[in-house]
C-alpha cells in the first residue's frame, strides 16, 4: 500500500511541477487520523472561498478517503480522492474540515507566523493573538502552519472578530456564468476591499453578482470596512497609550 503511495505522489509531482500546497501535503508524509468522525456540528458561516468548491477526486484513479465541505448541507463530508490534482477543499479527517470551513476561532489562530523551509517570498496574513489583528508577513511557499492566509478578509473570517459579518458569497470572485451574453454587472473584490465590473455571461455564475455598485456596496463593503476601521482605531488608541505611559515614565 505504502509503494502505491509513493507512486501516485511520484506523478503528482511530475504533473504539477510545484509546490506542496500549505493544506495539500504529499500522501506519504500525512497519517491518516482516524478522529473527527463524530456528528458535525452545523456551520454557521462559510469561512474560505476554496470552502465553497465541490469535490474534486482529481484525474488519477486511487481511492483515498477524504473530506470536503458540502456548501448546500453546511457539513464536512466524506469522498474518495484520486491521488493527483483536485483543489483545496480536500482533508486528511473531519475535524480538519471543520477547523478550515466552519466559523469559530480554531486553535490555530494562536499560533505564531510561520515563514515555512522555502525561500519564495509571498505575502499572506496571520492572526495576530497578541494585537488582536490579522497581519501581513512574509510566506516561503511551503510547509508552515494553518495561521497562514492568501487575503486579509479570509483571516479575519476565520481568526478575527465573531461580529465580522461579511457575507460569505463576498469572499467568491466574479464567475460570468455558462451563458455568452456580455451584461455588465459588479462583484466585491476581497483582496482590494473594493466592488469591480466584469462581463456577466446572463446565467449561472454564483451571488457575488450585482446589477449596481451602490447594491454591491451596501452588501458586502459595509462590512468589511466597518472591522477594518475598527482594528486601525483600536491600533491606534493602544499606541496612544502607548506614548502617554512612555512620557509618564520619563
Amino acid at each position: 500500500m505504502r509503494k502505491t503511495t509513493l507512486l501516485w505522489a511520484s506523478v503528482c509531482l511530475l504533473l504539477s511541477g510545484a509546490f506542496r500546497p500549505l493544506d495539500a501535503a504529499p500522501e506519504w508524509e500525512i497519517e491518516e487520523d482516524a478522529d473527527g468522525t463524530g456528528p458535525v456540528p452545523p456551520a454557521v458561516g462559510l469561512v474560505h472561498q476554496f470552502c465553497a468548491y465541490r469535490a474534486d477526486p482529481g484525474p488519477r484513479k486511487a481511492l483515498f478517503p477524504r473530506f470536503f465541505f458540502n456548501v448546500f448541507s453546511g457539513q464536512c463530508e466524506s469522498f474518495m480522492y484520486g491521488g493527483c490534482r483536485g483543489n483545496q477543499n480536500r482533508f486528511q479527517s473531519q475535524e480538519a474540515c471543520r477547523e478550515r470551513c466552519i466559523a469559530g476561532r480554531p486553535d490555530f489562530c494562536l499560533l505564531e507566523a510561520e515563514v515555512g523551509p522555502c525561500r519564495a517570498n509571498i505575502i499572506r496574513y496571520f492572526y495576530n493573538h497578541h494585537s488582536g489583528r490579522c497581519e501581513e508577513f512574509g510566506y516561503g511557499g511551503c510547509e508552515g502552519n494553518p495561521n497562514n492566509f492568501e487575503t486579509e478578509a479570509e483571516c479575519q473570517r476565520s481568526c478575527g472578530d465573531p461580529d465580522f459579518n461579511l457575507p460569505s458569497w463576498c469572499l467568491t470572485g466574479a464567475d460570468r456564468g455558462q451563458c455568452t451574453a456580455n451584461v455588465t454587472r459588479f462583484y466585491y473584490d476581497s483582496d482590494a476591499a473594493t466592488c469591480r465590473t466584469f462581463s456577466y455571461g446572463g446565467c449561472g455564475g454564483n451571488e457575488n453578482n450585482f446589477v449596481s455598485e451602490r447594491a454591491c456596496l451596501k452588501a458586502c463593503e459595509k462590512a468589511f470596512t466597518k472591522r477594518t476601521l475598527e482594528g486601525r482605531l483600536m491600533e491606534t488608541k493602544r499606541r496612544k497609550n502607548s506614548v502617554e505611559i512612555g512620557y509618564e515614565i520619563y
